[in-house]
């Protein structure tokens, strides 16, 4: 009988194995239920700068972080709350125990493709990881249904809930960007399709595809976007904002005027700007911020300018889109860009670059978006080439080509800096906007670390074009270039010098081998004069 029975178990555990695997495979080409799509940071894009960018701040979602850190655990009754005022919007009163009961049976019954989604191994037990998936799933929602629309599925709870309150919090925002803090949007279309039929039809997976999406995007304040499908929240507003620039980054080329855009994505080439800010004024470039968003060019940080606290974006009625509403949207598209949108255009000796807002969650979703980049490359260049066919819906974009803007971005900063000077230059042209009120060291250390770890490979053949031209650049009197340079050159090693003496016990040992040295000529011509 006890053979029996482990034969028995042995069978469903080998049966559950070939289950989770299918799960794997089919999930390879689907769009928002992609397998290892939610990564974690590669360790050599950390250091001990900027490790903390990678964690959240007040709230965790998703399993990674679950129960790691005390401070976190504050936001767990938020969370509650928030679902609690979700139900309330369901049905009518006394209904959302019923609701509660429909969206646990749905959770439960996608474990594997929940499992499927993350890159590593999720050791907790059914029930635990169905609990994560469902209190965090409510909340992302309510968020959502609270931003976006409220007055069609307003709450009956008393009070009401915190999600108004929550959706003020910068740092709860941030922390919804984060690489390691992501729940499959899967579960986010199970739960509407329970709790709200009627508006998020469970019929049409392109309407409800659309809705959703959007309404993600309006918790960070950015405009509708044509039917992506993206696996979690960081993924949808990575391919948003790439989406925002790139007909036009695509389509603009002339040979007097190079525009940063993709041109040919599949070509990686290797190339560092060699000039900083200060030398490249020395040579004759001219910087200058941009200071209308009608240039083309290159745009990655555009969705920054109204991340948080930006205007209110109203999607009444999200199942309706008419010429009118499109034309809304494109403008209130550019509202959202302007003043803040990360370009660079190189014509003429002019290098115009728009101005950039430093606040203190720009480094979390700056650094998470550069380790979402790097993992789409390994991830979805293979899986591209490997597969020859694609999603059911032609109608539905996917959100999958690789694309390294903002790991362009901190190349760029990256060789305009190397030192405190090249950072004072770009301050006073208002390319750099510095809210955290940081010295010129500083901020010079802080766009260092932006950089670090990053694979140059990602980047394409626009970046290698406008970093070549602003190498070889040369216009003005050779001599002017040459005292600029040189004074330059000086002021940069002095500074490395101060920097260095400020290290440790550096300053103690340059002192005692300077007076060392000091003794030993001094002995020396002792010697030798009194001869």
């Amino acid at each position: 009988m006890a053979s029996t029975q482990t034969v028995e178990n042995e069978t469903q555990m080998m049966n559950d194995w070939l289950n989770s695997i299918q799960t794997l495979l089919k999930s390879v080409d689907h769009d928002y239920i992609q397998s290892c799509s939610i990564s974690i940071v590669p360790e050599e894009l950390k250091n001990s700068s900027n490790e903390d960018a990678y964690m959240p701040r007040v709230v965790s979602i998703g399993p990674r972080f679950k129960g790691s850190r005390e401070d976190l655990l504050l936001m767990e009754e938020v969370k509650l709350r928030s679902m609690l005022s979700l139900l309330h919007r369901a049905g009518k009163a006394g209904e959302p125990k019923t609701y509660l009961q429909k969206c646990s049976k749905a959770i439960w019954k996608i474990d594997k493709q929940v499992r499927a989604s993350y890159v590593s191994n999720i050791k907790l037990e059914n029930t635990e990881l169905a609990k994560i998936m469902l209190v965090d799933g409510c909340f992302l929602l309510e968020l959502m249904i609270a931003k976006g629309m409220d007055s069609q599925l307003p709450s009956r709870l008393n009070p009401p809930g915190p999600a108004p309150e929550v959706l003020k919090d910068e740092d709860v925002l941030s922390d919804l960007m984060l690489l390691e803090n992501q729940i499959p949007i899967l579960v986010l279309h199970e739960l509407s399709k329970i709790l709200f039929p009627n508006v998020f039809d469970p019929t049409s997976r392109e309407e409800r595809a659309t809705v959703i999406n959007n309404l993600v995007l309006s918790v960070f304040s950015y405009s509708q976007v044509s039917n992506p499908e993206a696996p979690h929240v960081l993924d949808l507003v990575h391919f948003y904002v790439n989406s925002r620039k790139k007909v036009e980054s695509e389509n603009v080329e002339s040979p007097d005027n190079h525009v940063v855009g993709i041109t040919e994505k599949n070509r990686k080439l290797k190339l560092k700007l060699t000039r900083c800010a200060s030398r490249l004024v020395a040579a004759g470039v001219s910087i200058k911020v941009i200071e209308d968003n009608k240039h083309r060019g290159i745009s990655c940080f555009g969705w920054m300018r109204n991340f948080f606290g930006g205007g209110f974006i109203k999607l009444g009625n999200m199942l309706v889109v008419t010429n009118e509403m499109d034309k809304q949207v494109d403008e209130t598209a550019d509202e959202e860009t302007r003043g803040f949108n990360f370009e660079f255009k190189f014509e003429k000796g002019k290098l115009e670059i728009a101005e950039l807002h430093i606040t203190k969650t720009t480094k979390a979703k700056w650094r998470n978006v550069i380790a979402w980049e790097h993992h789409k490359k390994n991830w979805k260049s293979s899986s591209s080439m490997a597969s020859g066919y694609e999603s059911g819906d032609e109608n539905l974009v996917s959100t999958s080509s690789p694309s390294g803007k903002f790991t362009l971005s901190s190349l760029i900063f990256d060789g305009l800096i190397c030192c405190a000077d090249d950072v004072k230059l770009l301050k006073e042209k208002n390319i750099i906007v510095d809210h955290l009120k940081m010295n010129d060291e500083e901020l010079e250390e802080y766009f260092h670390t932006m950089s670090f770890g990053v694979d140059r490979a990602i980047v394409d053949s626009s970046y290698v074009k406008m970093v070549d031209e602003l190498n070889n650049y040369s216009k003005g009197f050779f001599v002017l270039r040459i005292l600029k340079i040189l004074w330059h050159l000086f002021k940069f090693r002095l500074e490395w010098l101060v920097n260095f003496l400020k290290q440790n016990y550096n300053f103690v040992a340059a002192l005692v081998a300077v007076l060392s040295l000091v003794q030993t000529v001094y002995t020396i011509l002792a010697y030798y004069l009194n001869k």
